[in-house]
This record gives C-alpha cells, sequence and structure tokens, in this order.
C-alpha cells in the first residue's frame, strides 16, 4: 500500500512537472505572439503616422521654428537657382519671428490625394503648401513631400513679391542674388515709355523683361550696360534698370537744354514766341505743344519783369547715340507793380539727333 501510494505521488508530481513545462511553453510563444503582434502594431502605426500629410506639415513648422527650414525646401527639390539654404532660411526667420507657426488646410481645394495646408505667422495667411507622394511605404501608406510653396494666398490679389519681374535696357547683364540671369528668363521686349514717340526718327529704345517665379525672399538685383552698373529700382510690379546717364553729352548739351526750357517759360507768360519756341521741336512735341496756350494771359498788358533760378537738369538718359532724355526744372519768378508769382517748372525732355542737330522730339509736364 506504500509502495503503491509512492508511486501515485511519483507519477502525480511527473505530470504536474509536465504541465510546468506545457505552461512555460506555452507563455513563451504566447509572448513571442505578443512581442511579435506588437512588433507588427507599432510598425502599421509608425507606416500610418509616416503617412499622414500633417505629418509631412509639422517637419515644415517645427524646420521653420528651428530656423533650418533652407536645406528641408532645398532637398525636397524646390530651392530655385537664385537663392541659397540660407537666404530662405533667413526669410522665413524674418517672416514667423516672435509669431506662432500653424496650418489648416485649404478648404476647396485639399483632397486626399492632393493635400493643399495654409500656412499662418500668428492669424495671418503667408503660403499656400502643397504636398506631393513621395513614396509608399512597407504598409502602401503614401509618404508625402514638398511639392510647392505659393505665396499668392489670395488668388484674388496676386503676390508679386515673390515673382521676381525685371525690366532692363536691351542686352544688359543681370545678376540675381550675384548669379547671373540667362536669357531663358526673358519673356518678352518692351518700349522705353519715355520714348514712345520717337520711332519716326530712330530707333525706338527697347528693354527686356525678365520673370523668374517662385522666389522666397527679396532679390537683391544689379544690372550692368556697356560695363557700367545701372540705377536700379522696385517699380510698381517689378524692378526697373534705367539707361546711363553719359556726363560728356550732358555737359556738351546742358546749355542746349535750358535754352528750350527757358524759351517755354517765357512763352507762358507772353514773353516769348511760340514759333521760336517750336524751332527747337519736331514731332509730337512740336504738335503737342501748338495746343498750348499762354497760362497767364492776365499779365498782357500790365508791365512786370521776370527772372529764372534754381535751374537744375538731372536724370540723364542716354539711350543711344541719337537719343537721350533728361529732367529739367527751375522757378520762373514774376513781379508786377501789386505782387509777385513764382511758378515752379517741372519739365521732362526726350531728344532726338537730326542732321547732326539735336530736336526735343516729345516732352511732359512733372
Amino acid at each position: 500500500m506504500s509502495e503503491n501510494n509512492n508511486n501515485g505521488k511519483k507519477n502525480f508530481f511527473k505530470r504536474l512537472s509536465g504541465f510546468k513545462k506545457f505552461l512555460v511553453i506555452y507563455a513563451s510563444v504566447l509572448v513571442v505572439i505578443i512581442a511579435v503582434a506588437l512588433v507588427l502594431l507599432y510598425g502599421l502605426l509608425k507606416d500610418y503616422e509616416a503617412g499622414r500629410p500633417a505629418n509631412t506639415m509639422d517637419k515644415l513648422v517645427s524646420h521653420i521654428e528651428a530656423g533650418n527650414v533652407g536645406k528641408w525646401i532645398k532637398d525636397a527639390g524646390i530651392l530655385g537657382e537664385f537663392e541659397t539654404e540660407d537666404i530662405v532660411s533667413d526669410y522665413f526667420k524674418d517672416t514667423f519671428a516672435d509669431k506662432e507657426v500653424s496650418y489648416k488646410k485649404k478648404a476647396g481645394e485639399y483632397t486626399e490625394n492632393n493635400p493643399v495646408y495654409i500656412l499662418y505667422a500668428d492669424d495671418k495667411k503667408i503660403a499656400n503648401v502643397t504636398l506631393t507622394e513621395k513614396k509608399k511605404n512597407a504598409h502602401k501608406f503614401t509618404e508625402w513631400k514638398l511639392a510647392s510653396i505659393d505665396f499668392n494666398v489670395d488668388s484674388k490679389t496676386k503676390n508679386t513679391e515673390h515673382s521676381v519681374k525685371i525690366t532692363a535696357p536691351k542686352n544688359s547683364e543681370v545678376t540675381v542674388n550675384g548669379v547671373k540671369v540667362s536669357s531663358d528668363y526673358i519673356t518678352g521686349e518692351a518700349d522705353v515709355s519715355l520714348c514712345k514717340h520717337v520711332g519716326d526718327y530712330v530707333t525706338t529704345p527697347v528693354d527686356d523683361v525678365y520673370n523668374i517665379n517662385g522666389m522666397f525672399a527679396k532679390p537683391e538685383v544689379k544690372v550692368t550696360y556697356n560695363g557700367k552698373e545701372l540705377d536700379t529700382e522696385y517699380v510698381k510690379d517689378g524692378y526697373e534698370a534705367y539707361y546711363p546717364s553719359d556726363d560728356e553729352l550732358l555737359s556738351s548739351e546742358k546749355s542746349h537744354i535750358l535754352t528750350v526750357a527757358e524759351n517755354y517759360g517765357k512763352y507762358m507768360i507772353n514773353r516769348g514766341s511760340l514759333s521760336t519756341l517750336s524751332s527747337y521741336m519736331i514731332g509730337n512735341a512740336k504738335e503737342y505743344m501748338s495746343d498750348i496756350p499762354a497760362i497767364d494771359v492776365y499779365l498782357i498788358g500790365r508791365t512786370f519783369t521776370y527772372d529764372i533760378t534754381d535751374e537744375n537738369v538731372s536724370n540723364f538718359r542716354k539711350y543711344s547715340d541719337d537719343c537721350y532724355s533728361c529732367d529739367v526744372d527751375y522757378n520762373l519768378n514774376v513781379k508786377w507793380s501789386s505782387g509777385s508769382t513764382t511758378y515752379n517748372i517741372s519739365l521732362t525732355y526726350v531728344f532726338v539727333k537730326q542732321n547732326d542737330k539735336w530736336m526735343l522730339a516729345d516732352f511732359s509736364i512733372r
């Protein structure tokens, strides 16, 4: 009996030991399965998160806040040839300085296949950001990258700050941020506005018009013409480079320019001859002058004196060997027994050379 009991106990413990082994093995397998499931789930969630368009926008915001967005934009392939990473980073630093960076889906344009967001600095709309597919990850989720950053947030009002237009004399050398602009960027020609009425006498001066899109920051624009750097300024919707001056020609012509201007002033106060004044003119200037009556007819019959002071010739531009323009300013002081008047005369002249003689072809009153 005692021996049977001992055998039973041995068998029981033997079975218990086997069950424990089973539990250990089962638990181990279960742990492995759970671990694998967790790894797979983590990978799934990681790929899902990477595939969210907002994830790409979060990265953009973090780069803006860190001040290194330039490199990220370059890596995305949307950095143009005229800007560096530092230029773009500095632009975003200035734009978002002391402001909260945020974004929202753009209503009416955002779709799952074409994510478009509006980028904000506080409550101000800065740009539209469009994403495009980068690749499909292991779980076939689409990962996104920058496709474009468009600063024309309001389609009703075109933002020209980031689309650079440059008007420069034909055959000039144009640089943007120190990089030479090729003729591929020339989109057309434009007659010089001051010289639009000289075509009957000389070749009309022509400007080349350059257009560069996709700029982030306001650029440094320089224009060189015949080896001389030109005066360049931002006007209206772009940069305009002006034809150069010519000190030697100005020196030789200044007396002639002032003579024409003085005769204009004398005619206006009935102390000059229209025929004399017209003898300096051709074309549009002559026709225009014939339609302008003397303004101070009330001086007729009065005794008065006059003098001219503060004469100045400025903004002298030479377009060719037979065409130039300039501004003329002076004070015409008229005195009579009971009073006096000073007329501030401001004119813009365009001269052309005809038979070796400079003639006034057009003018305007400023």
